[in-house]
Parts: C-alpha cells; sequence; structure tokens
C-alpha cells in the first residue's frame, strides 16, 4: 500500500508540474509520466528492498537454505525477484507475472524440473484469473453477457495447461536449495515471465479452444482483452515484507 501510496503522489506531482507548461500531446505528456513513475518507482523499491533482501537471505540460510554453485548470492537473488513483482511497462501495468514454487524431491535434478513446471503452472493459474478479471469486466460493461462470460471461463479453465506448454523463456530470478534430514532435495524457486507474452499466448490458446463457438464470440473475445483494464497487484502472490 505504501509503494502504491508513492506511485500516485509521485503521478500527481508530475502532472501538476507538467500542466500549462508543456506543448506536449496528452498522449506524450501521459507516456513520459509513466516513464518516470517507472523508474521512480523502481529506484525506491530498490532502496528498500536492498536491505529486507538480506535479511531475508538470512532467514533463508538459518533454515538450511543455499544458492546453487555459479548463482547469483542468495540476497541479490531475492532482490530482483522482487523487483520484478513491482516493475510496470510505460502504460503503468504489470511488466512480469511471478510464480512460486517449493518441491521436495529425491534428488537435486528432480526437484528442479518440478519446481519449474510448478511455478510455470502458478504462473499460468495467475494469467487465467487476469483473464478472468477481464471476461468479469466485460460483463460489468455489457460487452458479453452471463451466458457468454460462462463458456468464456469454461474454456479459459480448459486451456490452462496449453498455456503451461508454450510459456517459452521464463526467467529464474530465484532458486535456492536445502538438503533435509532423510536426504531429500527440497528447492525454491521464483520465476518471471512478461505479462504481455503470458496473456498473448493465453489468448492464441483459447481462441483455438474455442474452435467450435460462433464467430460473433470470437469477436468479442478480442474486445475481452482490453489490457487497459488491468490493475497493478494482479501479477504476483510474491510480497516483499515491510
Amino acid at each position: 500500500m505504501k509503494t502504491l501510496n508513492f506511485i500516485l503522489s509521485l503521478g500527481l506531482v508530475i502532472a501538476l508540474a507538467s500542466c500549462g507548461a508543456s506543448k506536449k500531446s496528452a498522449t506524450e505528456t501521459a507516456l513520459d509520466t509513466n516513464r518516470d513513475r517507472r523508474a521512480a518507482l523502481l529506484a525506491d523499491f530498490k532502496k528498500k528492498a536492498t536491505g529486507a533482501a538480506v535479511k531475508e537471505a538470512k532467514k533463508f540460510e538459518k533454515d538450511g537454505y543455499r544458492a546453487f554453485l555459479g548463482d547469483l548470492p542468495m540476497e541479490k537473488q531475492i532482490e530482483n525477484a522482487w523487483v520484478k513483482t513491482v516493475d510496470v511497462n510505460a502504460s503503468g501495468y504489470p511488466e512480469y507475472i511471478v510464480g512460486n514454487a517449493q518441491v521436495t524431491a529425491g534428488n537435486v535434478t528432480a526437484a528442479k524440473s518440478q519446481a519449474l513446471h510448478a511455478a510455470k503452472v502458478e504462473i499460468a493459474s495467475l494469467t487465467s484469473a487476469m483473464i478472468a478479471s477481464l471476461i468479469e469486466s466485460s460483463v460489468a460493461n455489457n460487452e458479453v453477457t452471463n451466458g457468454e462470460a460462462q463458456t468464456l471461463n469454461k474454456h479459459l479453465q480448459a486451456s490452462k495447461e496449453l498455456v503451461v506448454a508454450d510459456l517459452g523463456q521464463v526467467t529464474k530470478d530465484l532458486e535456492v536449495y536445502r538438503e533435509l534430514p532423510n536426504k531429500n532435495i527440497q528447492i525454491i524457486t521464483r520465476l518471471s515471465y512478461s505479462a504481455t507474452q503470458a496473456l498473448e499466448a493465453a489468448r492464441q490458446k483459447l481462441q483455438k479452444q474455442m474452435e467450435g463457438e460462433t464467430q460473433d464470440l470470437h469477436r468479442k473475445l478480442d474486445k475481452v482483452f482490453n489490457f487497459d483494464r488491468l490493475q497493478l497487484g494482479t501479477n504476483t502472490n510474491v510480497e516483499p515484507e515491510d
């Protein structure tokens, strides 16, 4: 909430400062404001994240977790992962969708593979939640009926696993492990993926899933994917401590 208040306050200050003083178009001014907001947001968050990341890393280490040889130090991985949760694009909407996984397996290879898949599933679930929100917004705006929304949500759930398989190259922001007393390996992984690419992959899969539906519903689906309706804070379940 503090970060969101900071964003809103900063946007207001910039808007007031530019009012009547710039010859740029409204669109250009808005883009400049969003870029300034993004830069200020990330700069402010990085300052806060550094100390908090060290604190979080110490908790992980106390519980026996370690970074893999050759990876970034644990506190740096945590800091990078947190920054991804607040990063926004030029329009002010989430730049990344972030997924978590904690997996236990008999060896490192199996644990890594299972954690990667589980985190991708979470990204797909978060993507689906964002699309469900867009569908709900379309109903509120009388762009689709309740019955059409139910059909879209049905196909959305059916296409979720297909989205997981089509996510492509995700970014692994955090990967730490520990050996349990029974010799099993436990891994914690955090992945991030472009929100735009994730939503586009979901849209394509949803269209394919709906091949048997009417052309009218397909046209309405294109209207549903209005990313301007997305809200900050819907892209992740990873939140840093205050």
